[in-house]
């Protein structure tokens, strides 16, 4: 199965980005790594599908930042 990866910017706040590897910490595998590829640039990656990755990610930031993280995070993948 190929590597899927999915990159977001959020604020460079330690307690929001803790929250977020919190979350995806807790998950069901296969595990997803958590990349800073700039100062506040996000890369995850797993070894699953586009899509599964995905919908884990928006899981863990509803988690860590609540219904409205779409106001927080911004995908940088289209």
């Amino acid at each position: 199965m190929n590597r899927a990866r999915f990159t977001l910017a959020l604020p460079d706040e330690p307690a929001l980005l803790d929250r977020l590897v919190t979350a995806l910490a807790v998950q069901e595998d296969p595990p997803i790594t958590v990349g800073r590829s700039a100062t506040a640039v996000l890369a995850f990656e797993c070894d699953t599908w586009d899509g599964m990755l995905r919908s884990r990610v928006v899981q863990a930031l509803e988690v860590a930042l609540g219904p409205d993280w779409q106001q927080i995070a911004r995908p940088l993948d289209t």
